[in-house]
């Protein structure tokens, strides 16, 4: 295993903020690598279940565990007998892998081969968001880690008093090993958290960039003003189409869609962001739009 240097929180926080500013996922990984190294992990593995629009799910896969342990767990069809996802399913605080998880024969031989592959200490990370979305963020090892994270006095506002200054300006791993075990496990949680953002907002986007190449403009603009409660007449007056118009436009949307409403082909199309560049004339009043959110989704991997 790499040994680690020790990473400040301040160096911490900006991994975290080079996150939100991944494009790719390509980009991701490679952040994603550095950051569980700091924390003394070797492998790492991210699993996402999105919602979509249209009612499909999204369910993005991120890691770099050895490629021949990732075939043979999923031939296997491990997931469906690990313990560790199971209750990550059903709580929000972390899960370590110890033994005891693995009860029934199915769950031994996956430990035995999971330890035999490398990945003998581990702890998942469970993340949900308000909308429903949720996911893992696993990060495992060879050795038990050591947990690279460190704080010192540069990176704290000195307390008043002699006896706290002294206190807070020992380094972490002066603190203990519980100490260090504590201040990984809540930079895990944090790391988890943020991982599972950014691999939403990246799945989102390239959705949205597909469905944005399928609409055309007018159908965009038309979408728009359905949005904001515009009638077809009230839409043709405003594109200065006829109403005929407006209603081909929409039509064609609903289809590519596959939905029968054009409030429902609006809303969709409002969730991936592709109404948000639509400029409206100044000079036109338009009603609040009390529907549109912005939790959009959007997939690598799609299912019914």
């Amino acid at each position: 295993m790499r040994a680690t240097r020790p990473l400040s929180p301040r160096s911490f926080s900006d991994g975290l903020s080079a996150l939100q500013d991944a494009t790719g996922f390509d980009v991701l990984h490679t952040l994603l690598a550095s950051l569980c190294s700091a924390l003394g992990q070797r492998y790492f593995s991210y699993r996402g279940h999105f919602a979509l629009p249209d009612g499909r799910f999204a369910t993005p896969r991120l890691g770099n565990l050895p490629r021949a342990w990732q075939q043979r767990y999923d031939a296997q069809r491990y997931d469906a007998v690990d313990p560790v996802l199971s209750l990550a399913a059903r709580q929000l605080t972390p899960v370590q892998w110890s033994a005891g998880l693995y009860a029934c024969p199915e769950a031994r031989q996956l430990l035995d081969e999971q330890r035999a592959a490398g990945l003998r200490f581990g702890i998942t990370y469970p993340v949900f968001t308000p909308s429903g979305a949720s996911g893992t963020l696993s990060l495992s090892s060879p050795r038990r880690p050591a947990h690279g994270l460190r704080l010192s006095a540069q990176h704290h506002a000195q307390p008043q008093g002699r006896h706290d200054a002294r206190h807070y300006a020992r380094p972490m791993h002066d603190l203990g090993d519980l100490g260090a075990h504590v201040w990984a496990s809540h930079a895990g949680v944090v790391l988890a958290a943020h991982v599972h953002e950014a691999v939403w907002r990246i799945v989102q986007c390239d959705a949205a960039r597909r469905c944005a190449l399928s609409l055309t403009p007018r159908e965009r603009e038309c979408l728009r003003w359905v949005a904001c409660g515009k009638t077809s007449w009230e839409i043709g007056r405003i594109l200065k189409l006829s109403e005929h118009g407006v209603v081909f436009h929409l039509r064609s949307a609903m289809r590519k869609f596959d939905v029968s409403s054009r409030h429902r082909a609006a809303k969709m199309a409002s969730d991936y962001g592709l109404l948000d560049d639509v400029a409206l004339p100044p000079s036109a009043k338009v009603e609040e739009v009390t529907f549109a959110t912005r939790d959009r989704q959007a997939s690598c991997s799609v299912s019914t």
